[in-house]
């Protein structure tokens, strides 16, 4: 607990100027410092002779006095405050959030005069003020009923309060704008607001942590604050009051929420025309008198540091943060600066260069050479760099302990590995407890291990996820880049649980790292991290997802590096899809279980959300549930599907009644885009039509080279060398060819079975060079041996036993045609068939037939031989494990 602090010191006067407040991603800043509110509501008060209703200025400023001792910065107030209070909040360091009042009870959308005056309030009401230095923002409603919401439709009245926005943001650009929600209607949530908030009276500390999560999630990649929360002290008593506020406090600063304002200053409050005087929800009394809550709040509130420095986690435990870079010259040093400023205390940086061939070692030692100047501590450790030396012979390694002011730094030189290999060199070099992993091209916020290890303890977690969110633009094309589909994203089960987080912002536990041997190296670009995550979850462990551990992430601005990213991802899904079938659709495309995050959720053409109202409008939350990810839209924007429409465009151009078929398909295509692009996120000031015409086309196109690219490493993966196929196998016994290559019978003796020969087909496939799937848990064969271009073979056993050490083990080998054979029979059947019903000569046909009959015979020719070969495979590996081949009644055995 922090200590107390006595609310004696003089209040702080200043005329100087006070900047705005600005939003950058999940948090406020002042200037270049992040800003946590920590507000009160204050008032209303009965009105005066001008019909205000903030009290007078001797009130005020012995109210500001107090609020400044016990560390508050910002005042929530219910009507539009004359020009004096303001100025006075300015003299007191204290921003002003207004609530502009107005009719949300009444039918305001169905009557046009009423809707009127309620944009002439707004306008009028943000206009009156205009500029003031002390003015933090401005709610534009408050509270709408959820009975008029649903009466009038949640959609109608989201696109009217955006439309308030709107109006209020040109009135004066300078504040910040938002509607305070609450949790009957925690659907409303319009788009163009700078931050999200809800007023949330929650007395139980899980339920309200809860919630908590599910609001950060609603908020997205938006600051979270809650506009009002309170206790009353005439029906639960001070001290209560005091422990409720202080856990609401330390939840919402380890949730990860921008801030919090507490209901209310006073007990002093007037409403509905009279003094409201049975309840007492003020954090000092009407006579200004500081209850024990006041006291329990100072002690967290009022400090100059960062909130997170006064709100401590439960332990921290030493973590190492593991950054693996390849040609990452350009962001590195950002990235690194950026880690020296995370407040997180004992941690240390390992840097990968994974055989960069750009200036990056010249710019880490520009980096190390301005530390040393930084803090005399920063000395070379000979002896950890020994240590790691040790375990990497093929890497040059430096050390540097931080002094005890920056984190300690480890620096391996590695020849290029691949991704995989460099995350896992990381590993075995770090000293942590936590290993978090973060890329060379992205910026730590400073409170990131703060949220990401808070979460990680929090529950019995492997490990955890953060959000990637992208830098400011610079122009209209990386705009639309940025808000275009299938950046990395999070995919969340719950509003805790994550079902896949992005490599770039993860952690795990060690134990948890090395219970699954590491990351895969045969990933080398991506796809790393999906495999990780997959072999954590199947072998039972739980990932955590923190909203507010943000990573600035420089995604690929330009339309090349959009494409190169789009490919390799294509690329790693078909790579995954060998290890994971069972997570992906029949057109080799991930099927996630959870919702994925970063895209447009709540629209209303494809995904439309499905609201919670309770029994006749009444319940108290009233969720909003996004709709599962649209199947239909996902195949109407498959390269299959484009694929099959240019393939029945063509077939159908001849016959006028058949050509508006593909147009209506095509037709779908172009809505998904269409959908995408309507609802796509795109920065304020690059939001033009140019923009979200460029959005629209990569919606279109990057299902397109995503699916291009699974597809040609589909093809290049699944298929085995033909020089390996065609080379005999060695080692076979005389009579190895005798009997069948479809159903092979094994005898032994002395115990060995299928196990120990599985465990030598394997051995020789990896040998020889064979391309292969083993079985995940999810298919009747044990191994899928990929042949040529059209077919594969898959290998079944089982192993009878017969007395004692006696076994019998059965081999099943099954041809299995890849989609290659499918589609070129569906082509040339569908074109010798279309020739038979529209050709009007049809004597070629019969050759055309002819030819495709000898092609049926190649494909059987093949397939056999494949088949031959994978036998004589098998029978190699019964040889080295003492298997003898049986036949006919030998290998039927009369059960004892």
């Amino acid at each position: 607990m922090p200590e107390v602090l006595e609310p004696s010191a003089p209040p702080v006067i200043s005329n100087a100027p006070l900047e705005p407040i600005r939003v950058r991603a999940k948090f406020f800043f002042e200037g270049d410092k992040k800003w946590f509110i920590k507000g009160v509501t204050y008032g209303p008060f009965a009105p005066d002779a001008a019909g205000d209703f903030v009290g007078d200025p001797e009130k005020a400023k012995r109210d500001f006095t107090l609020m400044q001792a016990m560390g508050v910065n910002l005042l929530r107030i219910y009507h539009i405050p004359p020009r004096w209070f303001l100025d006075l909040a300015k003299e007191f360091r204290l921003r002003v959030l207004i609530s502009i009042p107005w009719a949300e009870h009444v039918e305001f959308l169905n009557n046009p005069k009423i809707r009127r005056q309620v944009e002439q309030t707004i306008r009028e009401g943000v206009a009156r003020n205009k500029g003031h230095e002390a003015i933090f923002g401005y709610y534009v409603g408050n509270e709408i009923p959820y009975a008029m919401v649903r009466w009038l439709g949640a959609r109608r009245v989201i696109e009217f309060v955006e439309k308030l926005i709107r109006m209020a943001r040109e009135a004066d650009p300078r504040a910040l704008y938002s509607y305070a929600a609450y949790p009957p209607t925690e659907y409303l949530l319009p788009s163009n607001v700078d931050f999200v908030s809800y007023n949330v009276y929650l007395e139980r500390q899980r339920d309200f942590e809860k919630y908590l999560a599910r609001l950060q999630n609603l908020a997205e990649d938006k600051p979270l604050i809650f506009g009002e929360f309170g206790l009353d002290t005439i029906r639960k008593g001070e001290q209560e009051q005091a422990d409720v506020l202080s856990w609401h406090l330390e939840s919402v600063v380890r949730g990860g929420a921008a801030g919090t304002i507490f209901f209310a200053w006073t007990d002093e409050w007037f409403t509905g025309g009279h003094d409201i005087t049975d309840w007492a929800f003020g954090l000092v009394t009407r006579d200004r008198q500081p209850k024990k809550a006041f006291y329990e709040l100072q002690k967290y509130l009022r400090c100059d540091g960062s909130i997170t420095e006064r709100v401590k986690l439960e332990r921290y435990p030493r973590t190492s943060v593991i950054v693996c870079s390849y040609n990452g010259g350009k962001t590195l040093k950002d990235c690194l600066e950026s880690l020296d400023e995370v407040t997180y205390p004992g941690f240390e940086i390992v840097l990968v260069d994974d055989g960069s061939k750009d200036d990056s070692q010249a710019l880490v030692k520009s980096w190390l050479e301005k530390r040393q100047a930084r803090c005399s501590g920063v000395v070379k450790d000979e002896a950890v760099a020994s240590n790691v030396t040790g375990q990497h012979h093929d890497a040059r390694v430096e050390a540097y302990s931080g002094g005890g002011k920056l984190p300690d730094f480890i620096w391996i030189v590695q020849p290029n590995m691949g991704l995989s290999y460099a995350r896992n060199a990381g590993a075995h070099a770090a000293t942590g407890e936590v290993f978090a992993y973060t890329d060379s091209d992205c910026m730590a916020d400073p409170d990131w291990l703060y949220y990401m290890i808070g979460t990680l303890i929090s529950g019995d977690y492997v490990g955890v996820g953060g959000p990637n969110i992208s830098p400011p633009a610079v122009n209209w094309i990386q705009a639309a880049v940025s808000a275009a589909p299938g950046g990395p994203s999070h995919v969340l089960l719950t509003d805790v649980v994550a079902e896949h987080i992005p490599g770039c912002n993860m952690a795990f536990h060690r134990a948890a790292f090395y219970s699954v041997s590491g990351f895969d190296t045969e990933y080398r670009k991506a796809g790393d991290d999906v495999d990780f995550c997959w072999r954590l979850q199947t072998n039972g462990g739980v990932i955590a997802f923190a909203p507010s551990a943000i990573v600035w992430h420089y995604r690929r601005f330009t339309l090349q590096a959009f494409r190169k990213q789009q490919e390799g991802y294509g690329e790693a899904e078909s790579m995954l899809r060998f290890k994971h079938l069972i997570f992906f659709g029949p057109t080799g495309t991930a099927k996630w279980k959870g919702q994925i995050y970063g895209a447009p959720r709540f629209t209303w053409l494809f995904n439309k959300p499905i609201i919670y109202h309770g029994v006749f409008g009444h319940g108290l939350f009233q969720s909003i549930y996004p709709t599962p990810q649209s199947e239909l839209a996902a195949y109407l924007s498959s390269i299959e599907f484009v694929v099959l429409t240019g393939f029945i465009a063509v077939l159908g151009w001849p016959l006028e009644k058949l050509r508006m078929v593909p147009l209506l398909m095509f037709l779908g295509t172009f809505l998904v885009a269409l959908s995408y692009m309507i609802h796509a996120r795109i920065e304020a000031k690059f939001d033009t039509i140019p923009a979200r015409l460029l959005v629209a086309f990569l919606a279109f196109m990057q299902p397109l080279g995503r699916g291009w690219a699974r597809y040609f490493t589909w093809l290049k993966y699944k298929v085995t060398p033909t020089k390996v196929i065609a080379r005999p196998e060695a080692g076979l016994i005389a009579g190895a060819h005798k009997g069948s290559i479809s159903k092979l019978d094994f005898w032994n003796e002395t115990g060995k079975g299928r196990e120990q020969l599985l465990t030598e087909i394997f051995q020789l496939l990896e040998d020889e060079g064979w391309n292969y799937s083993a079985d995940t848990g999810w298919k009747d064969w044990d191994i899928q041996i990929y042949g040529n271009q059209f077919w594969s073979i898959s290998v079944r056993t089982v192993t009878e036993y017969h007395g004692g050490p006696k076994c019998l083990t059965r081999v099943h080998l099954l041809y299995h045609a890849v989609a290659t054979t499918y589609l070129i029979n569906a082509v040339i059947l569908a074109v010798l068939l279309y020739r038979a019903a529209f050709a009007q000569q049809h004597h070629n046909d019969v050759w055309l037939w002819g030819l495709y009959v000898i092609l049926l015979g190649s494909f059987a020719l093949r397939a056999r031989r494949l088949k031959r070969r994978v036998a004589d495979l098998v029978i190699h590996a019964t040889q080295s494990c003492e298997l003898m081949r049986v036949f006919g009644a030998a290998s039927k055995p009369a059960p004892k």
